[in-house]
């Protein structure tokens, strides 16, 4: 039980230490927050943009095998569903050239 508090108190000794070490070598304010938050949301927005690209193809992709299998039964496959993947497919593919309507908005860097 001792072992266990004493250890505990080097743990949160040392992690005192590593926090004044860490935060002396590089003061940041309200900016360096900032900066680093924007990293993080490059990545999310492009995860975004790329996932909306693979997913709408895979829409319309979707929407022509269903149009086919439309054609082959009309009753099996409702002409909505053809026409509910197209338009979800066709929004999905242009949301990342959604910037370029917007003067200032910030291009996607596999376009831009």
């Amino acid at each position: 039980m001792r072992l266990k508090s004493i250890l505990n108190y080097v743990i949160f000794a040392i992690s005192l230490f590593l926090q004044g070490v860490a935060s002396a070598a590089r003061p940041t304010g309200l900016g360096g927050v900032a900066n680093n938050i924007m990293d993080p949301v490059g990545v999310a927005s492009d995860f975004i943009y790329t996932g909306s690209i693979v997913i709408g193809g895979s829409f319309v992709f979707a929407a022509i095998v269903k149009y086919f299998d439309h054609r082959r039964s009309p009753l099996m496959v409702p002409i909505s569903t053809v026409v509910f993947l197209f338009i979800a497919g066709v929004v999905l593919l242009m949301l990342p050239l959604l910037s370029y309507i917007n003067a200032n908005g910030i291009p996607y860097s596999l376009f831009g």
